[in-house]
């Protein structure tokens, strides 16, 4: 096996490590990954303005993670390399197809690759699926090279797969059990949640994950915080300022941390700063997570979150009182 299908196998197991991560996430965090998928439906035109067809379109894509975790293996292990590299070479194609129509419409929605583990625009993400495509292309081209060496049963199992052998002996049985392991996680963490995402991610009992905002320094899984999800063109949002600012500046009371879709450099979000003179410090966060976060509700919401679980939500027109609040958090 010379120099360049070596390089070809050691692309394949890259490939294989990828595909298998973001597979892993996918079914660990199903729900996250489901929101995410909602904006990326709407760009391909499924269901149009059919809410149901849309919904339905990503919970049934959500498997995706599984068969990612079992791909990656099939991968790595060299499992049927003319069935398993064509399929993940299509499906790269397939994602950094869809990440450049998003990144030409300027769409401000997560990548959702990876889940809540690394946050990348659509453009960032279309970057790294074209060169991910382009190590699956050669991989395929050199594990091709590769099994016309010999003849199909010429070598046993080798890590190098010469004439197109699988890594280890039972490796049918290893990309088998990893997708019914995939789909027996995914399952026991996606249908158990069907009435969360209905009801938006923004609820009592929910960890509160894959929030990265941009603008401020915070960590909602540690700690205390009054989140507040709003937008700076909203009116309702804009009454309920000098409320939130009575709050954040109560040194009993939580940290103050509002959320918007809109950019910090947005004229919008600046004018509101401007006018309305907010005394809490106001992070950006994808249109995905802003989504997810009012999905059935509308803005501003408020909720109190303890080391990163939802304890309380109060909606626009039922904000709570100052008493309250150091009654709920105790303080």
């Amino acid at each position: 096996m010379d120099g360049v299908s070596k390089a070809a196998r050691i692309g394949q197991i890259v490939m294989g490590v990828v595909y298998l991560v973001a597979g892993a996430i996918k079914m660990w965090e199903p729900v996250l990954f489901y929101w995410e998928l909602i904006p990326y439906m709407q760009i391909i035109g499924v269901g149009k303005d059919n809410w149901e067809s849309v919904t339905a379109a990503a919970k049934v894509t959500t498997v995706l993670g599984p068969i990612e975790f079992a791909l990656g293996l099939a991968l790595i292990f060299n499992w049927r390399p003319q069935l398993s590299l064509p399929i993940s070479t299509l499906l790269m194609a397939l994602f950094t197809g869809l990440m450049i129509k998003a990144w030409q419409m300027g769409a401000s929605i997560d990548c959702g690759c990876f889940g809540a583990l690394v946050e990348r625009s659509p453009g960032e993400a279309a970057v790294e699926d074209v060169v991910m495509l382009a190590i699956l292309l050669f991989s395929w081209w050199g594990m091709r090279r590769s099994a016309g060496e010999t003849p199909a049963g010429g070598y046993a199992a080798n890590w190098w797969g010469r004439g197109g052998q699988p890594a280890i002996a039972k490796t049918n049985q290893v990309v088998l059990g990893a997708f019914v392991f995939g789909m027996l996680v995914w399952g026991g963490r996606f249908l158990p949640e069907m009435e969360r995402i209905q009801a938006s991610d923004l609820k009592g009992g929910v960890r509160l994950t894959g929030l990265n905002p941009k603008g401020v320094e915070v960590d909602f899984l540690k700690g205390e915080y009054l989140v507040e999800v709003f937008s700076p063109s909203c009116g309702h949002c804009m009454d309920a300022v000098p409320k939130i600012n009575r709050l954040a500046q109560d040194p009993d009371i939580p940290r103050v941390i509002g959320l918007t879709a809109f950019p910090q450099d947005s004229p919008q979000l600046a004018d509101f700063k401007k006018r309305l003179q907010p005394r809490y410090d106001i992070g950006t966060i994808s249109q995905t997570d802003f989504y997810r976060l009012t999905f059935g509700h509308g803005y501003p919401r408020l909720a109190y979150v303890k080391d990163g679980i939802v304890q309380s939500v109060w909606e626009r027109d039922f904000m709570p009182t100052l008493s309250r609040l150091k009654e709920i958090t105790g303080s």
